[in-house]
């Protein structure tokens, strides 16, 4: 992923989304040597994972939730007072991708701000502690995806929306013409424009 790992995949139900996120997953597995939080609301996608090597918490209710989050944000201050005392600018530690399957769970509770505050900052520090989000919503909107949040997003894959304005929200502040509603597009650090995918090949654009 070029060290680009903070990613966000938002389509609409049956667009692909769980597809490619266990497509990236099962490609981190078998690269081996790297954790993960999964934060799964709705207690079946991300499941079949929670035994896995690596695997420091899985979080499928409101409580556990929180508590996953916090403990994650709590690990990056960690690393950055050890990088700090090691005069280090990029921690050693193992990469830990946070896995979050629909972001529009988190955002409808009563700790919607705290749960924004707590991963804007790790998408804007979490590279350097090699921390780093993926996320996935059905709903591409500022209330679910806050500008915070989404402006940080290194990798975003933009599949099938209703709407214009979903596209635009997604992928308007990048050059090129606004894509085609219906179809699924996916922006890297590596892209002059946001390109047209098959879900098939979404690790492989992100790992160019």
């Amino acid at each position: 992923m070029n060290g680009s790992y903070n990613t966000l995949i938002a389509g609409v139900i049956g667009s692909g989304k769980s597809f490619c996120e266990k497509r990236i997953i099962d490609a981190l597995i078998s690269q081996g040597g790297n954790m993960y939080v999964l934060i799964d609301p709705k207690k079946v996608e991300l499941h079949q994972y929670r035994n896995n090597v690596g695997v420091l918490q899985y979080a499928d209710d409101e409580e556990s939730i929180y508590e996953a989050l916090c403990f994650v944000y709590e690990l990056m201050q960690s690393r950055f007072d050890d990088m700090r005392a090691n005069e280090q600018t990029v921690s050693t530690e193992p990469h830990v991708f946070v896995f979050v399957d629909e972001m529009a769970f988190l955002m409808q509770g009563s700790r919607k701000k705290e749960y924004v505050r707590m991963m804007s900052q790790v998408t804007l520090m979490g590279r350097a502690a090699r921390i780093h989000l993926i996320l996935c919503t059905q709903v591409a909107t500022q209330d679910v995806i806050p500008a915070c949040i989404r402006d940080n997003m290194t990798n975003i894959v933009c599949l099938r929306q209703r709407d214009a304005g979903k596209y635009r929200y997604l992928l308007g502040s990048f050059p090129g013409k606004l894509p085609m509603i219906g179809k699924a597009y996916v922006y890297t650090p590596m892209m002059c424009e946001p390109e047209k995918i098959d879900t098939e090949k979404v690790w492989e654009a992100i790992n160019r």
